[in-house]
């Protein structure tokens, strides 16, 4: 039996966990990182994993969530160009996120196979949770650009599916191919930005 942590220990265990778990799961992959090496790198036993972690998987997601978290709060904090228009504007967010995304390896290299893996693994309440997660993002999105003075045309629903597509385009850029991937996702943020403000 595992032994007893101490909340101090607990909290610094579960830092260490993201912190060597995000760079396993970069070097390694969501798939390939056992929850033996994820339990040597941070110096404690298989059984102490699961007091902090049902799997390896919702681990993954965590880290996951946090880094989202933060590209989404410095998407939110972006400053609007005065002398921009307002779907030059809209596009610039969605591209930060995007560009943003690809400077974080665990993100960039998170595939349509990982991500059908994940959702496999993962209990079905966790995933709502983040799909409720994301939908707030994408309302406080929507908030944003209208502060801003931008006139939203598109409904929040339509909003919310368009982000997840550009997503679910990111998920096939091996199928696309690097370059084609690019010229694929400027063209559809655009597109999605042009349609968010009716033009």
């Amino acid at each position: 039996m595992p032994k007893a942590f101490s909340e101090h220990e607990k909290e610094a265990i579960r830092v260490q966990l993201r912190e060597k778990g995000k760079k396993l799961f970069e070097k390694h992959g969501l798939k390939k990182t056992s929850v033996d090496e994820l339990t040597e790198t941070v110096g404690i036993s298989k059984g102490a994993f699961y007091l902090f972690y049902e799997s390896k998987e919702e681990l993954f997601l965590e880290i996951l969530e946090q880094i989202e978290k933060d590209i989404q709060t410095s998407i939110l904090e972006l400053s609007i160009k005065p002398r921009a228009n307002a779907r030059k504007n809209v596009s610039d967010m969605l591209k930060g996120f995007l560009v943003t995304w690809d400077d974080y390896p665990l993100l960039k290299n998170f595939s349509k196979s990982d991500f059908d893996y994940l959702a496999r693994k993962v209990p079905s309440q966790r995933i709502q949770q983040h799909a409720q997660s994301d939908q707030e993002f994408t309302d406080s999105f929507i908030k944003k650009i209208k502060r801003e003075g931008i006139a939203v045309k598109a409904s929040p629903r339509v909003i919310s599916n368009l982000i997840k597509s550009l997503f679910f385009i990111g998920l096939h850029r091996e199928d696309l191919g690097e370059v084609e991937y690019e010229e694929a996702i400027n063209v559809m943020i655009d597109l999605v930005a042009g349609y968010v403000v009716g033009e």
